[in-house]
This record gives structure tokens, C-alpha cells and sequence, in this order.
């Protein structure tokens, strides 16, 4: 029985890291044995000729074998019979390749805790999670939970029933009440918004600011990027969160929360849109969902579900590797730039 060792998820401490160290990080998960074990399974093996030759293939390879969304939405995917042995290899490779849950913070203080949303049970318990971190000693400037203007269908409202939470009509909604209710927020909040999101849902947006003593809780819906075509997407939120809400600037640290196995995607998509782009600090921190105390939210990990998510994961390694090969091309050109202006 293989026992791989773990493979370390891109790592970046602002500005201090650079884009070397993250295509670097990049290629080391890509090579990783894992990886190679899972390609073997399935027939495949990695060109390697480069690691943007070999995210080429990977990202065409799994949309042959590991994509089993087919257009739909990740809660309304059913899993995939695999065997006890697949199951177990899957398995095995995806925690591996980082897509297990992550609960221990690598820093003492945040300047920023930023929940992503999803559906109403993903908003319940990752805001709780984020305030039982706060509870157990992780420090932190603010909290943000990101939603959108996604209506709320039959599997949103029916954990917000089982819940008794009442949380309006869309995604943003349900992330607002579900940090007031994890952080005990009374009282109405600051609010902000624009656009009417039942007719207009690409073009609107809302920041609702709550003051919790030295805390400072928000919800954050934003416009989307390309409002005639879609609402917007986390990217959208958390570029307007970044750029209107908080502020980002080099030296500030960002912990992202979210769920297991979504770790791996999402905190490359954090580093390669926030902490590229800012120079701030990105980590990243994943609960459970197998592990909850609620056996209505507990949701099994299968092998199809991990070897969708490993698909997710590497269409955001390579978003996240072009990202930090453009930050390196533009510092070798501000550094040739600059030794030319010595010469003059």
C-alpha cells in the first residue's frame, strides 16, 4: 500500500516569497509522485517538457477522466461507483496532493479572515469554524464572509430549515446571517449596496459592516466582471473586497477558510488574484465536512468527488503559474530597466 508524502501547496508570504518560490512550489506538486501514481491509473503520464506543457496536459487529461460535472453545479453531481481499491488510491493521492482539511492557522494574527460562501450549509459551519478559530487564540483585525446573488434553491432551504436559520433569498444573504449568528452580532449593520439584484443580479452589490467590539464583520456581495453574460464569481468578490473593502496592502496577512477538498483550488485562486497582484501574506485553512456535528451537513468524501476537485486544483495551479511567470517576466524587466538606467 503506497504511503505518499505530503505534497507541500504553493506558499507565499507577500512579498517576501517572490514568483520564483511559487513556480517552484507549482512544479513540485505537478511532479509529485501522487500526481504520478494517479496519471498512472488511468493510462496517462506527464510530457515533461516544462511545467506549462505539463498543465496543459493535466488540464486535458482530467477533463477526459475526472470531470463528472458536465456543467452543473458541484451539489448536483452524484458520485461515481469506483471499487474499494480505487477509492483507496484516489484517496490516498488527493490528501497527498493537500486536498484534506487544514484547521491549525500558521499564523498567531490575520490581519483578514476571509469566509468564502457557497450554500447554506457550506456558510453555516465554515463562519463558524472561522469563529471558533478566533475563540482558540488566532487573532484577527477582520472578518469578511463573501457571497453572491445566487437565489437560494431546494437544498439551501432546506438546511437553512433544519437549522432555523432565516436567511432571505440569496448566497450573500444566508453568509450574513450565518456570521451573525457564529460571531453574535446584534444590532443593524452599516449597509451599502447598489443595483436590484432580482432584476439585475450581474450589476449589483452590498457591504454590510458589523462592529463587534476591536472586530470588524462584514458581508460582501460584488458586481460581476462581465454582468451582461453572469452574476459574479469569488474571483469578482474578492478582486472588489480587495480593491473597494479592505484595502490590501503588502505586509497584510489573509486567511482564507473554506471546506475540505476545496482547499487546494481555492488557495491558489487566492494567491494568484490577492496576494500576487497585493503582496499580501495568503493562507489557507479547509473544515471538514465529513467530520461535522450535524449529520444532516456531513457530506462523504468519495473518489470521484477527489478526483474532480484534484481537476479543480489544477486549472488553478494553472492560473496561479501564469500569474507568478508574468510577476517574474515584469521584475526581470523593471531589473534590466534599472541597470540600464545605472549605465547612463
Amino acid at each position: 500500500m503506497p504511503e505518499f508524502a505530503p505534497v507541500r501547496l504553493p506558499h507565499y508570504d507577500g512579498r517576501d516569497s517572490g514568483p520564483r518560490s511559487l513556480l517552484d512550489d507549482v512544479a513540485a506538486w505537478v511532479e509529485s509522485e501522487p500526481m504520478s501514481a494517479l496519471l498512472r491509473h488511468y493510462g496517462g503520464s506527464l510530457p515533461g517538457t516544462g511545467t506549462a506543457t505539463d498543465l496543459a496536459y493535466l488540464e486535458a487529461f482530467s477533463a477526459v477522466h475526472w470531470d463528472f460535472r458536465a456543467g452543473r453545479e458541484r451539489h448536483e453531481t452524484a458520485p461515481q461507483h469506483f471499487d474499494p481499491e480505487q477509492e483507496r488510491a484516489v484517496t490516498e493521492a488527493a490528501l497527498a496532493l493537500g486536498l484534506g482539511a487544514e484547521v491549525k492557522p500558521r499564523l498567531e494574527h490575520y490581519t483578514h479572515v476571509l469566509v468564502l460562501g457557497g450554500l447554506v450549509a457550506s456558510c453555516l459551519f465554515r463562519t463558524r469554524f472561522a469563529a471558533e478559530l478566533l475563540a482558540d487564540g488566532t487573532g484577527a483585525d477582520n472578518v469578511t464572509g463573501v457571497g453572491g446573488f445566487r437565489p437560494l434553491g431546494p437544498a439551501d432551504l432546506e438546511a437553512a430549515a433544519l437549522s432555523g436559520l432565516h436567511c432571505g433569498a440569496f448566497e450573500i444573504d444566508a453568509i450574513e446571517s450565518s456570521l451573525k449568528r457564529a460571531f453574535g452580532l446584534d444590532g443593524e449593520p452599516h449597509l451599502a449596496a447598489g443595483g436590484d439584484p432580482h432584476r439585475e443580479p450581474g450589476r449589483s452589490w452590498k457591504v454590510a459592516t458589523y462592529e463587534a467590539g476591536p472586530l470588524t464583520v462584514r458581508a460582501v456581495a460584488a458586481p460581476s466582471s462581465v454582468p451582461d453574460r453572469r452574476r459574479a464569481d469569488t474571483v469578482d468578490t474578492c478582486r472588489f473586497w480587495a480593491d473597494e473593502i479592505a484595502d490590501l496592502a503588502p505586509g497584510d496577512t489573509v486567511l482564507v477558510v473554506t471546506s475540505a477538498p476545496y482547499t487546494a483550488f481555492q488557495h491558489c485562486d487566492a494567491i494568484a488574484h490577492m496576494g500576487l497582484p497585493y503582496g499580501v501574506t495568503i493562507d489557507t485553512v479547509g473544515v471538514d465536512p465529513a467530520s461535522l456535528p450535524e449529520p444532516h451537513f456531513r457530506k462523504r468524501h468519495t473518489a470521484s468527488g477527489y478526483l474532480q476537485e484534484i481537476r479543480s486544483a489544477i486549472r488553478s495551479m494553472r492560473r496561479l503559474h501564469y500569474a507568478a511567470a508574468t510577476a517574474e517576466a515584469e521584475l526581470a524587466i523593471e531589473a534590466a530597466r534599472a541597470l540600464r538606467d545605472e549605465d547612463r
